[in-house]
């Protein structure tokens, strides 16, 4: 960077000039950088960065980040000195992103905001002392009392930030961070509303468990219905919802329950949500289609209405419930303003006040990470075959049933031509076989849609709900992990908060696992059971046919 008189001052930006005339608004003011690891700035001292720009540069690159940048003791004494400046400012054609938190002072001693709250960057100016001598303090205070400076700046950020001895996650993209998880298991978490939804978890014969409901209830997906609007240019299949709890029936669309699939996956970030029919345009009027997305809503609507959680939860209740149009879209924007989202949901949850043991936690946790691991590779094994097994009785069984009816139908034709009576009741028997062949034929296609489907769907509505378990699980990992990392750096009353607030989220995951743990035997039971119970029904029936031909031969 080369060294600039102040009659003709350029500013840059990362190396980048800037015409001054773009320049409005601008607020100068004195400025000490941190040193901190954390999505802040800090430079070398301006003697150094003033010797070249490929020096700062250089040193970025070395850094391995341009928002992270050391400072260098070794050179804070130099020959010739700069006044290092900063601008807050808005440009006009320059496009330029906003900049890390940045800790500044006005001149005047007052607080200036961290440039990430304001909509404008920052940049740094060097000029010469000689051509500002009505400023040798701010050189002065740069170059001798560096270190009183970074401190002050360090104990700025502290405050800005919250406690200064929880480090946050660097990667701020990362689910744990953006799902509000850190910010609840540091105490951060921000509420304004009050809390309407609460839920318990309780600890039941030493087994951590949701509190159960109070009162069941179940729903009926049924009547998928083709509607229009917008004078038919526009049509859709709507739903009928009749729950138990109210007995009213509401109409609803495939895009509202995707709409509800989203606010419960935000809302609850413990709870795997079960996944909804797979959206599809080419075909969506078929008749198999729309059966097949009643059957998978049904088994969705089955359970949630089954979950001790998401069975209460308000947006839910909202959804089986509300039938006035204004109302409904009242209910949707309450529910997208919730505050109690994500990580800030935990604070809606009550447990017992017994304290877990971390070791034991993570033994619960890789047990079931590995259960569920297992699981989903069987599931998806079975999956193959059923599929396999109903692509093979709906074609090739079926077609050699109608082909064996064909050989029997051709037999009883060569028959015909004699005239005995025997002859004419062999005839009668063949002819009996054929179209009984053809028939069976048709039962074993039939077989393969109302015995295997609902198979199917069970063992993809399963898949589809563990599938998230393992970013639950991730997302466990890293608040223990941060809880550990912190504990050591707290009071006694901050850690001892701290381990409460990771208790929470122990026990609300624990219980989920419980939870999920006892719905997957279930429903394994009652879908092999019932799959079982119809495979015997089919082939007796298929039994019984071929019974009756045999009779007609004796």
């Amino acid at each position: 960077m080369r060294r600039l008189r102040q009659s003709d001052a350029d500013v840059f930006f990362y190396n980048r000039p800037i015409p001054l005339s773009e320049i409005r608004g601008f607020h100068r003011a004195s400025v000490s950088f941190s040193p901190s690891w954390e999505h802040r700035l800090s430079v070398h001292d301006p003697s150094a960065v003033g010797s070249s720009s490929n020096h700062l540069m250089h040193h970025h690159r070395a850094s391995g980040s341009r928002t992270d940048m050391s400072t260098d003791d070794e050179t804070r004494n130099s020959q010739q000195g700069f006044v290092l400046e900063c601008y807050g400012f808005e440009t006009s054609g320059v496009g330029m992103s906003r900049l890390p938190n940045v800790s500044v002072s006005k001149r005047s001693g007052a607080k200036f905001p961290a440039l990430s709250m304001l909509k404008a960057a920052c940049v740094v100016v060097l000029l010469p002392m000689h051509d500002e001598p009505s400023r040798p303090t701010v050189a002065s205070s740069l170059a001798s009392n560096s270190r009183r400076d970074l401190s002050r700046s360090h104990s700025e950020h502290g405050a800005d930030r919250g406690s200064s001895k929880v480090n946050k996650n660097i990667n701020r993209f990362s689910n744990f961070v953006k799902s509000g998880v850190e910010a609840y298991v540091i105490g951060e978490s921000k509420t304004s509303s009050p809390i309407s939804e609460r839920h318990e978890v309780i600890m039941n014969n030493g087994i951590i468990q949701w509190k159960p409901i109070q009162q069941y209830y179940h729903c009926v997906v049924d009547k998928p219905k083709k509607e229009s609007k917008l004078k038919g240019l526009k049509s859709f299949i709507a739903y009928s919802i009749t729950s138990s709890l109210t007995n009213i029936q509401v109409s609803r669309r495939y895009k509202h329950f995707d709409w509800l699939h989203e606010q419960l996956s935000a809302k609850y970030i413990f709870i795997p949500i079960p996944p909804l029919p797979e959206k599809q345009v080419a075909g969506r009027y078929e008749e198999d289609l729309i059966d097949h997305r009643k059957h998978i809503l049904q088994l969705w609507v089955n359970k949630i209405c089954r979950h001790p959680v998401l069975s209460q939860s308000e947006v839910w209740l909202h959804f089986i419930s509300c039938t006035d149009e204004k109302d409904w879209k009242s209910g949707k924007r309450r529910a997208e303003k919730d505050e109690y989202i994500g990580g800030s949901f935990l604070n809606c949850i009550q447990v017992p006040q017994q304290q877990l043991e971390p070791n034991s936690v993570d033994l619960q946790m890789e047990r079931f990470q590995r259960s569920v691991k297992t699981s989903e590779e069987a599931m998806r094994v079975m999956q193959e075959r059923m599929n396999m097994f109903q692509k093979v009785f709906a074609g090739p069984v079926k077609q050699n049933w109608q082909k064996m009816g064909s050989a029997f139908k051709t037999l009883q034709q060569s028959f015909e031509i004699d005239e005995t009576v025997a002859s004419r009741r062999l005839t009668d028997a063949l002819a009996h076989t054929a179209s009984e062949y053809h028939e069976i034929g048709q039962v074993f296609d039939a077989h393969t849609k109302n015995d295997m489907e609902p198979v199917l769907e069970n063992l993809y509505s399963y898949k589809g709900t563990v599938q998230n378990v393992p970013d639950i699980l991730h997302v466990h990992k890293q608040a223990l992990q941060k809880y550990r990392d912190s504990e050591g750096r707290l009071s006694a009353v901050e850690a001892e908060k701290m381990r409460q607030r990771m208790d929470t989220m122990s026990y609300a995951v624990i219980a989920e696992i419980q939870h999920q743990t006892a719905e997957k035997v279930e429903d394994l039971k009652s879908t092999m059971g019932t799959y079982l119970k119809r495979q015997a029904a089919f082939y007796q029936d298929v039994a019984s046919k071929l019974s009756s031909l045999s009779a007609r031969y004796d």
